[in-house]
């Protein structure tokens, strides 16, 4: 028997790629639909990966914050979670982070990411989100 938690298997329909704000910018991906009916929301994952930036596209002390949104329509703007802030110095070395959904999340998620305090243009760089089962 598979390992009920091993949260291994990426869904390619449900991988979006968004590129990443411009200078002080935000960005939101679009929608994840988890389904109607009868899901549960703790069988899912949410798997976020921050590519690698240069000190130019995230110099000292600029930051990176990602938070995940959830609501019971579309285009949700209710934070579910804020992960931890990406904080520049000599760049980012790239990152993937995972979010386990809680067993009430609603229907539909996306990703917000804000770039702040003078942060250069790092648009030409590519978040990938994924829902893995």
């Amino acid at each position: 028997m598979a390992n009920e938690f091993a949260r291994n298997v990426r869904d390619y329909a449900h991988t979006i790629t968004r590129a990443l704000p411009t200078a002080d910018g935000t960005v939101t991906s679009s929608d994840i639909d988890l389904g109607a009916g009868s899901y549960k929301g703790e069988n899912y994952e949410l798997e976020i990966t921050i590519p690698a930036l240069t000190a130019t596209q995230l110099p000292n002390a600029d930051t990176l914050t990602i938070t995940i949104q959830a609501g019971a329509a579309v285009t949700p703007t209710t934070a579910v979670a804020v992960l931890p802030v990406i904080t520049g110095s000599t760049g980012h070395a790239g990152s993937v982070i995972r979010y386990r959904f809680p067993s009430n999340v609603a229907r539909y998620a996306n990703v917000k990411i804000v770039a702040a305090g003078g942060t250069g243009d790092i648009s030409a760089s590519s978040a990938t989100i994924r829902l893995i089962f």
